[in-house]
């Protein structure tokens, strides 16, 4: 009998041990649970830093804080426990209206998070009209397939992934020449009269021809939309304008309105763009396969514009595909 008690108090004891270790690593892996995942080490000033992150509701501390993984966080802490409300607010309205761009892409389908960045915007020159911005990007976590959100809410905390340059390196982009590139018009469709040449870079293919101008994007669109149609059905290219929206832009084909960040339209302004730039176009018998509106800027910190991008095909055999291709497709849903 005794043997039996010794062995039930054994098995008890090796129970709650069990149990112990289980609950530990269960605080280890959802550490953002307990708080245990607030960054911590060696505390540095930075008011310039503090003052632009400083959140509008009530906060108890705001401290930068550099971890021995070499990593640089910015640790607000708050009167009260930070949603998640509050924290896309914090995002939305007030960093935005600081010049500060959080961007996030994920996998609905899996909850990961794929893309995690964060851009400070500020303007340099207002003839040419220059910025310039400074980034951190998320890298991919141990051990996972998400990477490191850039803002994240833990209990009362906004812990704000900030690197050892942000703020201080910073990439430049003009946004609006004062001069043009010289370039040759887009034959069919021309130069929307409101802009800027920026650049027109050709090869086999055809040439892309890209302005800048301070007009909206349906006032663009409204001004080609007539002009395109007429060129498609001259050139015998059934694609109607309903078409565009979607199929266009999964084809590269009529013309869209899209809204980007600036740095993500960064390519387009590169001035090494300007030194390969087109003197004139040897062929007219070709076809404006597309135009691309891109809306960009950032109220109230970069005034508003639109990139136009024309791409104008001389490659015989893609026009004399997509030609045919839109010909099969009329024919079938006249039927």
């Amino acid at each position: 009998m005794k043997k039996n008690n010794n062995f039930v108090s054994f098995c008890l004891i090796f129970l709650i041990l069990f149990m112990l270790i289980q609950f530990f690593e269960f605080r280890v892996a959802y550490a953002g649970l307990f708080g245990s995942s607030i960054p911590k080490g060696k505390e540095i000033k930075d008011p310039y830093l503090e003052k632009l992150f400083a959140p509008e509701f009530p906060y108890e501390s705001i401290n930068i804080v550099d971890t021995e993984e070499g990593k640089r966080y910015l640790v607000i802490k708050a009167n009260a426990k930070v949603t998640e409300k509050k924290r896309i607010d914090y995002e939305k309205n007030t960093l935005r209206s600081r010049g500060i761009v959080v961007y996030r892409s994920g996998s609905p389908r899996t909850d990961t998070l794929l893309i995690s960045e964060m851009r400070l915007y500020r303007v340099v020159s207002e003839m040419p009209y220059v910025v310039e911005y400074s980034e951190v990007i998320g890298k991919q976590l141990e051990g996972k397939y998400d990477v490191e959100s850039v803002v994240r809410d833990e209990g009362k905390y906004l812990i704000v992934l900030i690197d050892k340059e942000f703020g201080k390196g910073f990439k430049q982009i003009e946004l609006y020449p004062a001069t043009e590139t010289k370039c040759p018009e887009p034959p069919f469709v021309g130069k929307y009269p409101n802009s800027k040449s920026i650049s027109c870079k050709g090869g086999d293919k055809g040439v892309l021809f890209i302005y800048v101008t301070k007009d909206k994007g349906q006032q663009i669109y409204n001004y080609y939309k007539d002009t395109l149609k007429a060129h498609y059905k001259k050139v015998g290219f059934n694609f109607p304008e309903e078409s565009w929206k979607y199929s266009g832009a999964l084809h590269n084909l009529g013309m869209q309105i899209e809204s980007s960040e600036v740095a993500k339209m960064r390519t387009y302004f590169d001035p090494a763009r300007k030194s390969v730039s087109i003197k004139s176009i040897h062929t007219s018998n070709g076809v404006v396969f597309n135009i691309s509106i891109t809306e960009i800027g950032l109220k109230p910190i970069i005034e508003e514009y639109s990139l136009i991008r024309i791409f104008y095909s001389t490659d015989r055999e893609s026009i004399n595909t997509n030609i045919e291709r839109m010909q099969k497709r009329y024919q079938k849903e006249m039927k």
